[in-house]
């Protein structure tokens, strides 16, 4: 079983797309949706695979202790 931590779209700059979490930003190259500056996503192996609501991401975050 795998385990992502919602992050939340910085930016986009060319293929480049930088995810901001608590922890700081991560940079991925793959999306398998679209995505923009704002949209909440789970990411797994570098590549975004589910783009979620802003709701369920911060009932996820609580659920594990983690704040955003």
């Amino acid at each position: 079983m795998c385990f992502s931590i919602p992050g939340k779209i910085k930016s986009k700059k060319g293929k480049n797309i930088f995810i901001e979490y608590d922890f700081g930003l991560k940079k991925v190259k793959n999306s398998l949706c679209p995505v923009k500056k704002g949209d909440w996503v789970l990411v797994q192996s570098d590549i975004i695979v589910k783009k979620i609501k802003a709701d369920q991401a911060k009932e996820i975050l609580s659920l594990i202790g983690l704040s955003n």
